[in-house]
């Protein structure tokens, strides 16, 4: 799909969730016919991005979530800001229950946290407890309402992706 095909769709879309919204309906219920494996958030404003929580649960590598965000033109979610952590941890809290990877990961050196797609430094944001703690071996982020959780990479879970429109 060309990205200004999705960037309509994804347009189109964010209004019928901001509708849905509205309405009170609970926004579980609400599935993008043209994005059948993922729910979609509404733009951030501050980077311009719409997320994507993966339906599926699954086991698979930050490579292979990776490859299935660039299949709808994003990458795994890249957290910038405390504003942009609050709005997706808000977003896919509402909807699941399970491990919801971000890109964040320190696999390449331990404590030093990148994003996987950009490979950038993760800012200082907002983490739960005394994480991240590398207990057992845990180099990935997953995020909670409540802050960053370094996790195994080899647990199962759902995962966010970024697309910016």
């Amino acid at each position: 799909m060309k990205t200004q095909n999705l960037k309509v769709m994804l347009t189109k879309d964010t209004d019928r969730v901001k509708r849905h919204r509205t309405h009170g309906k609970n926004r579980q219920g609400w599935l993008n016919a043209d994005v059948p494996s993922f729910w979609v958030s509404e733009v951030f404003p501050q980077s311009n991005s719409v997320y994507f929580l993966s339906k599926r649960i699954s086991y698979d590598s930050l490579d292979r979530r990776n490859e299935l965000c660039k299949t709808i033109g994003g990458y795994l979610v890249e957290l910038d800001s405390r504003d942009e952590q609050n709005f997706v941890a808000k977003f896919v809290t509402t909807i699941s229950y399970s491990y919801i990877f971000t890109g964040g990961n320190d696999i390449r050196r331990e404590g030093h946290f990148v994003q996987y797609n950009s490979k950038k430094p993760m800012p200082a944001l907002k983490w739960v407890g005394p994480n991240p703690d590398n207990w057992r071996n845990e180099d990935c982020v997953e995020i909670k309402m409540s802050g960053l959780n370094d996790i195994s990479c080899d647990y199962s879970g759902q995962h966010v992706c970024e697309l910016r429109v």
